[in-house]
């Protein structure tokens, strides 16, 4: 029983090594992105961590994009800002942050339906999976568990 088990804490370990990382997207990839499960926010990009606007209704053209902003509080906005480990990298990974000007910035109100020019964007982060890191450590684990699974199967021990 107890192989068993051990077995199926391998397997579940090995489904758990799914990595998140912010990437930056271009700018481009906008209009041709699937809005249907995202979430978008506006980051004032010389204070992240506290100026930050929920979009909704958002839609996106060549060269600007129009929605309703609401702006969230410090709290919320800190925890949009802030991804400190891979927990919270995945459940952003719904969330494209979209980094404004500060002089841009400056000029939003707390609510406001506006058109934001995309050279008005500093950049853009998405939260995608870090491929690299994820096949490797899943790999690596796949390699060395049927010597785990081996050792304990084989173990005097009991």
């Amino acid at each position: 029983m107890k192989k068993i088990s051990l077995f199926l804490a391998l397997l579940l370990l090995l489904q758990s090594c799914i990595f998140y990382q912010r990437y930056p997207m271009a700018k481009s990839r906008l209009p041709r992105i699937d809005r249907s499960n995202l979430v978008f926010y506006v980051l004032d990009a010389a204070s992240p961590e506290s100026r930050v606007w929920y979009v909704s209704e958002a839609e996106f053209q060549q060269d600007q994009m129009r929605g309703f902003l609401v702006r969230v509080g410090e709290d919320e906005a800190r925890e949009v800002a802030t991804i400190r480990n891979n927990r919270d990298a995945k459940q952003s990974r719904d969330e494209v942050l979209l980094y404004a000007k500060p002089r841009y910035a400056l000029a939003l109100g707390d609510t406001i339906n506006t058109t934001i020019a995309y050279d008005q964007l500093e950049k853009i982060e998405v939260h995608e999976v870090n491929a690299g890191k994820s096949v490797a450590l899943s790999l690596l684990l796949a390699f060395f568990s049927p010597f785990v699974f081996l050792g304990a199967l084989f173990s005097t021990v009991e």
